[in-house]
């Protein structure tokens, strides 16, 4: 009989329990707060599809000057580190031994051009006698020979005075371009080799290189859109304020580094005001294209679960909505949503790890969004006024 009695006490009391813990549990999600949560809008705007990476300047030419004759250098006509145009004085070299060599290559070829017209007098002189017979054919044939032997060596004259000439020129150097001048590598009256040591560097700076090596899985996409026209390159000296500007790529490079697995390119930049430096290290934003009317959301509003990517959309409710979406390539904090969105919703982005689907939000200093409820404020059904229904609902546990 205890055993039927207590069987039919808890049919009795189960309904009720059910009952109470069903309605726990409803003022339970009811009495959840509102989470605080970070909003954004997702837009529309246009994307570029860049490659980064890092690079270095290199001078668009760059000349070591060395003497193309041997002498003393007398003196030099420029500073270390000065800006010089091209076809400006460098230095000299002594041009007395040179003007001395000259003139006697003049003076030989002034007496081979007398001997030349005389030998030509005798030929026509003998050529005349041997019309009238009066001397023989070898004669005449001697001194005509003798005439064109010296007409070759005025030519031979002709081109010692060149040469001296030339290596007169020599002995003044120019600059074979605008740019800036090294430092000094010898003193004022060393004694030089031709061709022999540097004197001088000769560096040009406007325009300038900035070489960079992106990986090859990249080489189709930038051979493909620099056939299509320009490529715009970024580069910025990675400090804060650093330099930055936008150059051309001009070069890409016939073969693959086997180390690296690197392609090397080159980008021209006019460096009008020297912003960039050779040997200085930047950083590099290639720009291949770019997409039209993408639908973006910052990075961090893009969260990963079992069944993909996903975001938080806030409803005009002020509750949140559960999106699947398929996210794109990312750029400057930014993402792209390929589907899944429109453009204008509003999504979270920061909360969402207390989000569930219908949790409401609100954004901390938005007077348009609620606020967090309270738990005075609330009167829950079967409680008092001012207090929560759980603290005014009593349970009887059954007597065995």
């Amino acid at each position: 009989m205890r055993i039927i009695f207590s069987f039919c006490a808890m049919l009795t009391i189960l309904p009720g329990l059910l009952l109470s813990t069903g309605c726990d549990k409803k003022d339970k999600v009811r009495e959840l707060p509102a989470v605080p949560v970070a909003i954004e809008r997702a837009k529309i705007k246009d994307m570029p599809l860049q490659i980064s990476t890092f690079g270095k300047v290199e001078a668009y030419s760059q000349v070591p000057v060395k003497t193309m004759v041997s002498g003393q250098i007398r003196h030099f006509l420029t500073k270390p580190g000065e800006h010089v145009k091209k076809g400006d004085v460098l230095l000299e070299i002594d041009k007395r031994p040179f003007e001395a060599v000259l003139q006697q290559c003049e003076a030989t070829l002034s007496k081979d051009k007398i001997l030349l017209e005389d030998f030509i007098r005798q030929a026509e002189m003998k050529e005349r006698l041997l019309a009238s017979s009066a001397i023989d054919s070898n004669s005449t044939k001697s001194m005509r020979a003798q005439a064109e032997s010296q007409r070759a060596q005025v030519i031979s004259s002709e081109a010692a005075v060149k040469n001296a000439q030339l290596n007169l020129e020599y002995c003044t150097i120019k600059a074979p371009m605008d740019g800036r001048t090294g430092d000094i590598l010898v003193y004022e009256g060393t004694v030089v080799k031709a061709n022999d040591i540097d004197v001088i560097e000769l560096v040009q700076l406007k325009p300038i290189y900035v070489v960079f090596a992106p990986p090859q899985l990249n080489l189709p996409e930038i051979q493909h859109f620099f056939r299509l026209g320009k490529l715009v390159v970024h580069a910025q000296v990675p400090v804060k304020g650093g330099a930055e500007a936008d150059g051309e790529l001009t070069f890409i490079d016939s073969v693959i580094n086997p180390t690296s697995g690197t392609v090397k390119l080159k980008a021209t930049f006019p460096n009008e005001d020297l912003q960039f430096w050779p040997g200085q290290f930047v950083n590099v934003t290639l720009t291949l294209t770019v997409e039209k009317n993408c639908v973006v959301v910052p990075s961090q509003a893009v969260s990963s679960g079992q069944d993909g990517s996903y975001v938080f959309v806030v409803k005009p409710d002020n509750t949140a909505e559960y999106h699947p979406v398929k996210a794109g390539r990312s750029l400057n904090d930014e993402t792209i949503i390929l589907e899944g969105l429109n453009g204008n919703e509003k999504v979270v982005t920061d909360g969402q790890v207390r989000l569930y689907p219908g949790a409401r939000v609100y954004e901390p200093g938005n007077s348009t969004t609620a606020a967090p409820a309270k738990k005075n404020d609330v009167t829950k059904a079967g409680g008092t006024a001012g207090k929560p229904a759980s603290e005014s609902r009593t349970f009887v546990p059954a007597k065995p």
